[in-house]
């Protein structure tokens, strides 16, 4: 999978909290997401309309990169709830990281058989 097709992907699953999201799969959308916020971050010192289009962006990109995490962490045999853990300060943060970089687990799990090319879908 392509980092073109993972983000691609991220957009087209955007309502599935269910299913596996491998590693490589994951990662690679979360690059393609960073480059282009920073992108937005060097366009928005220009001008106040492209402030509007950086803060639309990053609000229509939460709810898939949240359903991108909580596939990430199904596929570490975990919760999807295990994203809250952001929420504690200093630790959360760097635990979410290490579970997020974690090998997925090498068996079928409630949340589906381990993806081949990055997702598999649960329904």
């Amino acid at each position: 999978m392509t980092f073109i097709q993972a983000y691609e992907q991220m957009w087209l699953n955007y309502t599935n909290f269910r299913g596996r999201a491998n590693r490589p799969a994951y990662w690679k959308a979360v690059a393609v997401n960073l480059v282009l916020s920073i992108i937005f971050l060097f366009v928005t010192g220009h001008s106040s309309a492209a402030t509007t289009i950086a803060d639309l962006y990053s609000l229509a990109a939460f709810i898939p990169g949240l359903a991108l995490t909580i596939r990430r962490l199904h596929d570490t045999n975990r919760r999807g709830w295990w994203w809250l853990i952001i929420l504690i300060p200093i630790a959360g943060p760097i635990t979410l990281l290490v579970l997020l970089a974690m090998r997925s687990y090498p068996s079928a799990n409630e949340w589906g058989s381990p993806p081949a090319q990055g997702y598999t879908q649960n329904t």
